[in-house]
């Protein structure tokens, strides 16, 4: 947004005496000339802008106009850079750039400084969700506007239905991307995964928001009630699994080259893809009834292969 990115330019004007417009430009990722049309909107609405022309010239503001920076600690500015920047990641919205660059205008550290926080959090996408994340901009059209979407939508079972809902908030979850809407078809609140959409586009009709509170992400509500905890024996390479998804709590006992752990999972086939991925560093140990209907999904799986 052009107010964004103005206020990203006086406050980058506020942190130097000179810079030049090249400068200006690369770090706000536009033209040289919009530089020069938004230097003339502030000096028209009272900024007190100066130019100096050579080759050590550039623009500048009063230094009455300069601002305390004690107000952040680098912690503080290191945090808040760390989120937008990931944040940038999964979106690539432009006006991220203007707010980066709004926080190191007011900072009193170095870029240097800044950049090298503890932490660093790198969230880029893969090429699948990088195609997906094209449907946000129809999506947040739809979200600011009030209009419903309208899509085709394939769920777990292969079944393709028309949906028309009231958009309410987007959610990146475990490398997928879903939509937290009302849905007028099922008449209830709904979660739909954005890559099992297709024909998406925002309908021309806009409908009066309704009380909106987020629906649980844990797979417990919005995918399935059947859930069953199975005792599972794993190689060590693949502990940090379980670890990462459930808990350090769900191992049981570590041996020489496995381990026993507990493994959470929707009783049908979206579980036991889920154990699949553990290849053959994986033995279902119990429930008994488990084990079996795992064994028949295997073989139902090797009869494709002629097995």
């Amino acid at each position: 947004m052009k107010i964004d990115r103005l206020v990203a330019l006086i406050l980058i004007l506020l942190e130097h005496d000179v810079i030049s417009a090249r400068e200006l430009a690369e770090r706000l990722e536009v033209s040289r000339r919009t530089i020069y049309r938004d230097i003339d909107t502030l000096t028209m609405a009272g900024l007190p802008i100066f130019t100096h022309q050579g080759a050590m010239g550039g623009v500048g503001l009063m230094k009455s106009y300069k601002m305390d920076k004690t107000f952040f600690t680098q912690h503080d500015l290191q945090t808040i850079l760390a989120g937008l920047k990931s944040y940038r990641q999964l979106f690539g919205q432009k006006e991220i750039v203007h707010v980066l660059e709004k926080l190191k205008a007011i900072s009193r550290f170095g870029e240097h400084e800044l950049s090298n926080g503890k932490f660093a959090v790198d969230l880029s996408l893969n090429q699948g969700n990088e195609s997906l994340r094209n449907l946000l901009s129809s999506i947040e059209t739809a979200m600011n506007e009030r209009r419903y979407l309208v899509f085709d939508y394939i769920d777990r079972n292969g079944q393709s239905s028309f949906r028309k809902v009231e958009p309410y908030q987007v959610v990146f979850k475990e490398s997928s991307w879903y939509l937290q809407s009302y849905c007028l078809n099922k008449e209830d609140f709904r979660i739909f995964k954005l890559a099992r959409m297709r024909n998406l586009q925002a309908a021309h009709d806009h409908f009066e928001p309704r009380p909106f509170t987020p629906l649980p992400m844990d797979g417990g509500d919005w995918m399935s009630q059947n859930w069953v905890t199975v005792t599972i024996r794993i190689h060590r390479s693949v502990m940090d699994r379980v670890i990462e998804r459930f808990g350090i709590d769900h191992i049981l006992q570590v041996e020489e080259d496995t381990c026993l752990a507990t493994f959470p999972i929707i009783n049908n086939t979206f579980g036991y893809d889920k154990l699949l991925a553990f290849g053959d560093k994986c033995e279902v140990i119990g429930p008994t009834e488990v084990r079996e209907q795992f064994q028949r999904y295997i073989r139902g799986i090797l009869a494709k292969y002629g097995q």
